[in-house]
């Protein structure tokens, strides 16, 4: 069973780090665990972080593949239901509009 958010230590939760350090210190998986909010049973926020970046099969570091995926590849991800899909891609569309 995996360790739970509330077990690590408040330095390494990722609401808490970006209250303190900001959000630039954040790792993509942890940035998208805040955007996901909660994991499973069997995988926290930021595990099911870590399965949404292995989606990206151009092997940069860059985040710019989210956009790309669809809200039912999402949802292959076992704890990703259509909710954290639909938020997921509303946080990509807002990222896109910013940006332009």
């Amino acid at each position: 069973m995996p360790i739970k958010m509330k077990e690590l230590p408040e330095t390494e939760r990722p609401y808490e780090k970006l209250e303190q350090y900001g959000e630039k210190t954040l790792t993509n998986a942890e940035l998208i665990a805040i955007i996901i909010k909660t994991g499973t049973k069997e995988e926290t926020a930021i595990g099911l972080a870590q399965k949404i970046l292995k989606l990206n099969n151009t092997k940069d570091d860059n985040l710019n593949f989210l956009r790309d995926i669809t809200v039912e590849e999402f949802m292959k991800i076992k704890g990703i239901g259509k909710i954290k899909a639909i938020q997921l891609k509303a946080v990509c569309e807002i990222a896109i509009k910013r940006i332009q």
